[in-house]
């Protein structure tokens, strides 16, 4: 098997479960949720931390081709790249935290509703 496929299997395996959770919970959340005053924040919320892991796992599957595809220079040459690489994931990281408190905070006021 190409080393390639290897490790992108792996990359993905290892992001899988953040994708399925959010995927399902923004499906429960549009599909299922009664309109309450929180729901709006907790779709948004749902949807961020989707998107932050979707554009993670692109992140990390664009890295890994990188890592594959290496000119003769080596590391040196990629640094700058792999630097930017790093930052974005941190990026997503953070973006992926302002999902969690928005669905949090979602939840939150729709507990405290009246019924």
């Amino acid at each position: 098997m190409e080393p390639f496929l290897i490790q992108l299997l792996t990359v993905v395996g290892y992001q899988l479960p953040e994708l399925l959770a959010c995927g399902a919970a923004l499906a429960l959340l549009w599909m299922w949720a009664l309109p309450a005053p929180g729901r709006t924040l907790a779709l948004w919320g749902t949807g961020l931390l989707l998107g932050s892991a979707v554009l993670r796992l692109l992140a990390s599957v664009f890295q890994a081709w990188n890592i594959h595809h290496m000119p003769e220079g080596g590391y040196e040459s990629m640094q700058g790249l792999f630097m930017v690489i790093s930052a974005l994931t941190m990026l997503f990281g953070l973006v992926s935290s302002v999902g969690l408190v928005l669905l949090a905070w979602g939840a939150a006021k729709a507990m405290r509703a009246p019924r």
